[in-house]
């Protein structure tokens, strides 16, 4: 229950960034790179800390990274309310939160779920991956009415409080029996520890998450204003943004209980990235909302596919006691990605006035995160089965 809430909130709230993109451009004469390269500021953050936030998981559990977590939102989102000039925002959403929701990310939430004994259950993850879903199909259009009737420091006071009131779930809900401490001694740990740096594995599903990010990442940041920029209403382009992560309501439970009755979970999830490339086609040439949220519940099957297969293959490759390191160092791979997705699109619009490279991009990085995923080694893994 407390993952569940914990990822609703933390992605519900950053897959509403794109709606302050022309707010904040507008109030602060910036460029939409300029504005864009908050959130990459935020996924730099949440890279940085990615590893160590994983090892802190793996150390003390997840209550106080949680406890932070939530503290560091309401912060962040309480001073960039009242900012009065970009700079601000950039430190307060890009340092604070971005340290916010690497602590209340996936890393915490699903390390609860796959230090259990069921944990490696595609489906039992793929029902927790349904919250990111949730949290953005609620959200977002909350989010656009706020900015549309109120104002964008309106929308972001209220996403502070909403992270006040997250702080009262940590303590309540948290179970102890998920919070087991390694008690291993240190030598055997760090030798075991060696063990997940070898072989290609640990690198190619970093390498295969961050490409996927990139893309996702790429179409949140752009797809609101690359929409109103074609003669969408707002409205029609805040519901289209939120199915990327909303149509995992359903798809990733979906995913989930596929992943657990086929032999191979990454060919399953290569297949998935390799479909998005057709969404964001539908994309490109929408110049209706229908055919936009068509667009975007296909992107968002590459979004809700990680969920069930990524950390299912990570906990199987390298075992429970470093599931959060190597999780961890994976989404830091996310992280890079999401940052450089996020940036570049507003580049390259600015460099080019239009959007065409920015989605040639955006399909190129879902075919190679594919290719990288199909490339795993997970044989060994498939025989236990």
């Amino acid at each position: 229950m407390l993952a569940f809430f914990t990822l609703a909130i933390n992605y519900g709230t950053r897959s509403t960034f794109g709606l302050f993109l022309k707010p904040l451009g507008e109030e602060f004469a910036a460029s939409r790179a300029a504005v864009s390269f908050i959130l990459s500021i935020i996924m730099i953050t949440y890279g940085m800390l990615a590893f160590f936030t994983g090892y802190l998981v793996d150390r003390f559990g997840a209550r106080v990274v949680l406890l932070m977590g939530g503290a560091f939102a309401a912060i962040a989102y309480m001073i960039s309310c009242s900012a009065t000039g970009l700079l601000q925002i950039t430190i307060s959403l890009g340092i604070i939160f971005g340290a916010a929701t690497c602590f209340l990310s996936q890393i915490t939430a699903l390390s609860l779920l796959a230090k259990l004994p069921s944990g490696g259950n595609s489906l039992a993850l793929g029902f927790v991956g349904t919250a990111p879903a949730i949290g953005s199909l609620i959200l977002t259009p909350l989010i656009a009415v706020m900015i549309t009737y109120a104002s964008w420091r309106s929308a972001m006071e209220s996403l502070g409080i909403l992270f006040l009131a997250y702080l009262l779930l940590p303590l309540p809900l948290l179970s102890r029996d998920g919070e087991k401490r390694n008690a291993r001694p240190k030598e055997a740990e760090r030798s075991s520890e060696k063990k997940i740096w070898q072989g290609r594995n640990l690198h190619l599903l970093f390498f295969s998450f961050l490409l996927m990010s990139l893309a996702i990442y790429g179409v949140l940041s752009q797809e609101v204003a690359y929409a109103t920029d074609k003669g969408i209403s707002l409205r029609e382009a805040a519901w289209a943004l939120g199915f990327v992560t909303g149509s995992g309501v359903i798809s990733s439970p979906l995913l989930g209980w596929i992943a657990d009755r086929i032999q191979s979970k990454k060919k399953l999830g290569a297949w998935v990235f390799a479909l998005a490339t057709g969404g964001i086609f539908f994309i490109f040439m929408a110049r209706s909302g229908f055919v936009l949220t068509l667009g975007s519940i296909i992107v968002g099957l590459a979004y809700a596919s990680y969920v069930p297969i990524f950390p299912a293959i990570t906990r199987a490759l390298f075992g429970n006691d470093f599931f959060g390191r190597a999780w961890g160092f994976i989404c830091m791979g996310g992280s890079i990605g999401a940052a450089i997705g996020s940036w570049l699109g507003g580049y390259l619009h600015d460099l080019r006035g239009d959007y065409e490279m920015v989605w040639a991009v955006m399909a190129l990085s879902f075919l190679a995160a594919s290719a990288s995923l199909f490339l795993v080694d997970t044989a060994a893994m498939e025989k236990r089965r």
